[in-house]
């Protein structure tokens, strides 16, 4: 690459950059703002030294940030397929002759000014068509850094100790979550039955939601019937995480601190911010923290109807059900795609219903053609659902 001998001012900023750089090392950074026209006509490859770094921009242009005490910013500009440059002007003025005479690129060495505007215009060749196709993610759950959702319905059993350590009981409790992460139960402890003396227990017993990023049993309840035969009134709360050992380690089952009272045959206890156990041998069967969602993103144009671009989803939660999500409109821009997903009907239940408090979002979804189909290259994820909630690089999803 040579710079341009008839612009004398990138050699004197040249100049004055490589002094400033031998008398502070601190770095600024400038901005390079693109516009291409028509719209999807070609891109503009930027790549960079001292750091290095690149990247593409499409659509109707872009920006980029780069290091001040880059060595070189260079563009490259490359219209579709039977296209051509037409013009490319920057703050110099009409570089376009340059460009063609130096392998459709231009360049500036050395630290440049805070910003440069370059405009490029290409004619002819087809347009870009706009990223379609299937795509799925899965939530990958050998991943303890992410955000996980975890469905625990299902029946437990464990060992659990009640006010004395000494003497354990063991339950067995099938447990219901709901939409909203609401938990309810049914099942028995040993020596415990309910006000009706019967040894069903059942009742709501709180929620799973999301604390310092990660599934966690809100616990709340009340009790009144008897224990070992004794009269006994109780109520309380705890709060811990949902643990699955090979799932970012910990015991199965939910491990934190509780704090309640309680009155047994008149003796009345009481229990502030001690330890709460609740292992689940099973939790491996019954603690579901996988879940995927299949994007589908298609242009009209190709069945006949006036173009335009369509995303529907499917998503699948932790504990099976299938939300299906309508398409609708989207298109794709230099920062890729913005999608967003909600009030999805649950097509797993009968009837079926809206799913009111699942949602999900995907920003920045950028996309490239290395081959004949389209595959992600970046993008962010939020996704809330079953009471919880999380955020993460959408590239972890890819399988």
């Amino acid at each position: 690459m040579i710079q341009k001998p008839s612009q004398p001012r990138r050699a004197l900023t040249w100049v004055i950059g490589m002094l400033m750089l031998t008398s502070c090392a601190t770095s600024f950074a400038g901005t390079f703002k693109i516009k291409i026209t028509p719209k999807n006509s070609g891109q503009v490859l930027w790549t960079t030294t001292n750091p290095s770094a690149g990247g593409t921009i499409t659509g109707s242009g872009g920006s980029f940030t780069y290091t001040m005490n880059s060595s070189i910013v260079v563009l490259t500009f490359v219209p579709n397929p039977g296209g051509s440059i037409v013009k490319v002007m920057t703050n110099e003025g009409d570089d376009t002759s340059w460009v063609l005479g130096h392998s459709n690129q231009d360049s500036w060495w050395g630290p440049s000014e805070n910003s440069k505007s370059v405009v490029v215009a290409f004619s002819g060749g087809a347009a870009a068509a706009d990223p379609t196709g299937a795509f799925g993610f899965v939530f990958p759950t050998n991943n303890p850094s992410l955000t996980a959702i975890a469905d625990i319905s299902g029946t437990h059993t464990g060992t659990t100790a009640t006010v004395s350590a000494a003497h354990p009981r063991l339950y067995s409790v099938a447990i219901a979550q709901d939409e909203t992460g609401k938990l309810s139960v049914m099942g028995t402890v040993t020596g415990i039955t309910n006000a009706a003396g019967n040894n069903q227990l059942e009742g709501s017993v709180g929620a799973i939601t999301t604390v310092n990023n990660e599934p966690t049993a809100q616990l709340k309840g009340k009790f009144e019937g008897t224990v070992d035969g004794a009269p006994a009134t109780a109520s309380g709360s705890g709060q811990g995480p949902v643990a699955v050992s090979n799932i970012g380690g910990g015991t199965n089952g939910v491990t934190g601190t509780g704090s309640g009272s309680a009155k047994v045959a008149g003796v009345p206890y009481s229990a502030r911010n001690t330890p709460l156990k609740l292992p689940a041998p099973n939790a491996l069967s019954h603690i579901h923290k996988r879940w995927s969602i299949a994007l589908t993103i298609t242009n009209t144009a190709s069945v006949g109807a006036k173009s335009a671009i369509m995303a529907s989803a499917n998503l699948t939660l932790p504990n099976g059900d299938h939300i299906v999500f309508p398409a609708k409109k989207t298109k794709y821009s230099a920062k890729g795609y913005k999608l967003s997903f909600k009030g999805g009907t649950n097509v797993t239940i009968i009837p079926n219903a809206v799913d009111k408090k699942t949602a999900i979002s995907i920003t920045g979804m950028t996309l490239t053609k290395p081959g004949s189909t389209w595959v992600p290259t970046a993008g962010t994820i939020s996704y809330q659902f079953l009471g919880q909630k999380g955020t993460a690089d959408l590239m972890d999803f890819v399988p």
